[in-house]
């Protein structure tokens, strides 16, 4: 397995430092960055122009090559962009939703994630302001392991792919999910689960956010309740990225709202009034409620 890591600016710029100023070994500078010494030593091998090495000129070249590297890299999918630049559409044809199709239809695609670093770094045609919602770009907290989230995009289906009877409420079963922490304390939560059609909604309070509780007490409201379950509809939020092991044990298909677009669960923008009554009188056990038609998007 290769762990090797790419050497960033502040360790070449220590590496100048105790290279020209200290006058510091290959071995020393190794053992202080805690790198393997072949690392360093073609570090500086790579990049000592004359006799002195530069921290700037080192990471320029750098970026240079990895920016040649990933048009490289970008001209291996062209047949995808092709697609990409033909269908995208912020409001009905996502970036989610291009890659999905494509995958599909038998097209050599990358991942979701690739495709929005290309535009983030201006490698593509599509600009960040393209999007639907400004993309906020971060490094995803350690505590959640990338492959949790990758499988969660495997096995749900992207919201515009949810039937037309589901979308205009024509049959009972189909329930949004979604969780609700309470205001000034991150430790309270309650998951509400709420039928389209009838807008009756259910609530469960939880100990504690993580995924495997979320799903356990996802399956006892379930079970109480006897919910005739057809379609599960979520959002892209960390404690729902296993629901798929609930919706496969109860073979039914589970739909994600597109990135930044949690609105597109429309039922759920009716339940301020109900869940602040749920806070107020601490909720035990389970709370049924009933939604009224008061928001023109649930119609």
């Amino acid at each position: 397995m290769n762990n090797y890591k790419q050497i960033f600016l502040k360790e070449r710029t220590l590496i100048e430092y105790l290279l020209n100023v200290q006058n510091k070994s290959v071995s020393f500078i190794a053992k202080e960055l805690n790198r393997n010494r072949s690392t360093i030593y073609r570090e500086i091998k790579r990049n000592k122009a004359a006799v002195i090495y530069k921290a700037k000129d080192a990471q320029f070249t750098r970026d240079i090559n990895n920016t040649l590297s990933h048009q490289n890299e970008i001209n291996k999918y062209k047949e995808f962009l092709r697609f990409l630049y033909a269908n995208f559409n912020p409001k009905s044809f996502s970036i989610d939703v291009c890659v999905f199709k494509a995958k599909e239809l038998g097209i050599k695609t990358p991942t979701t994630q690739t495709v929005y670093n290309w535009i983030k770094n201006k490698q593509i045609k599509i600009k960040s302001k393209d999007l639907l919602r400004p993309r906020f770009w971060w490094r995803k907290s350690s505590k959640y392991k990338k492959y949790l989230w990758e499988i969660s995009k495997m096995n749900s289906i992207p919201i515009t792919y949810r039937p037309k009877n589901i979308n205009k409420r024509k049959e009972v079963g189909h329930f949004e999910i979604d969780l609700v922490v309470g205001a000034g304390n991150t430790s309270k939560a309650i998951i509400t689960l709420v039928e389209r059609v009838t807008r009756k909604g259910f609530a469960i309070k939880l100990e504690n956010k993580t995924m495997k509780h979320t799903n356990e007490k996802l399956k006892e409201l379930i079970g109480k309740e006897n919910l005739n379950i057809k379609s599960i509809t979520k959002d892209n939020g960390m404690e729902f990225n296993l629901l798929h092991e609930v919706t496969q044990e109860l073979s039914v298909p589970l739909y994600t709202c597109n990135t930044y677009a949690s609105c597109e669960k429309s039922t759920k923008y009716e339940l301020k009034l109900e869940l602040q009554h749920l806070w107020e009188n601490n909720l035990i056990g389970i709370a049924v409620f009933l939604i009224q038609k008061s928001n023109p998007l649930t119609d």
